[in-house]
């Protein structure tokens, strides 16, 4: 397989900490609240839309300026620039598609090179602070829908199929996007169901151990 694209899930695979709501939810002191919202989504009582909204509520008010503060405590893994240099120098294209915030989803794409990264995004108001609203765009189980989105809307031009991609991620809202695409890894994954669900497994390892098999892929 010619492979053309690959699709990188962000928290947890291209960070070093799995999840960027949490990390901002304990750092603004609102942790506690955001778990009863956690647990309303799983078990069915609200959608992702009113999940976003429920948690963005709890930020309400909050500059921007201090959530970037926040946001730029979150680091990325090592050798990422290294991971994108092997594949842009390939012409391979790199996205992000992600269910967390796209105010750090675009910070990484420009700081990095990505060709595209999609996330969902915080409303800001005219004062600079948060409206307590979310612009989702990225749901927690619709990845493969928005990789349809994106090849058919954005990268149209590129002419890829989704079984030209190859998926990395992390979690069970990344399963359905391993279903889609050519090839799938599992890097670090969170549970056996994940790891069971993608075609290769990279456990207790690196971004250079991701790119060793996507070149051999290539």
């Amino acid at each position: 397989m010619n492979y053309k694209l690959v699709c990188f899930d962000l928290d947890g695979c291209l960070t070093e900490r799995d999840d960027s709501w949490s990390f901002i939810h304990r750092e603004l002191g609102v942790w506690e609240q955001a778990k009863k919202h956690r647990k309303l989504f799983f078990e069915g009582k609200i959608d992702y839309q009113q999940w976003a909204d429920l948690d963005v509520g709890l930020w309400k008010g909050t500059p921007i300026t201090k959530l970037n503060k926040v946001i730029k405590q979150i680091k990325v893994r090592p050798h990422l620039e290294t991971v994108i240099q092997e594949l842009k120098k390939r012409k391979v294209l790199v996205i992000i598609i992600s269910s967390g915030l796209s105010f750090f989803a675009d910070r990484i794409k420009e700081e990095f090179g990505f060709d595209f990264a999609i996330a969902n995004t915080p409303i800001i108001g005219e004062n600079g602070k948060l409206t307590g609203e979310c612009d989702v765009k990225v749901k927690y189980d619709d990845k493969h829908e928005v990789l349809d989105f994106i090849l058919n809307d954005i990268l149209v031009a590129h002419n890829i199929k989704p079984k030209e991609c190859i998926a990395v991620g992390d979690g069970e809202n990344d399963i359905p996007l391993f279903k889609k695409v050519g090839y799938s890894i599992a890097f670090n994954p969170l549970n056996e169901n994940v790891a069971n669900s993608a075609d290769v497994v990279v456990k207790n390892g690196g971004l250079l151990d991701v790119l060793s098999i996507i070149l051999s892929k290539l």
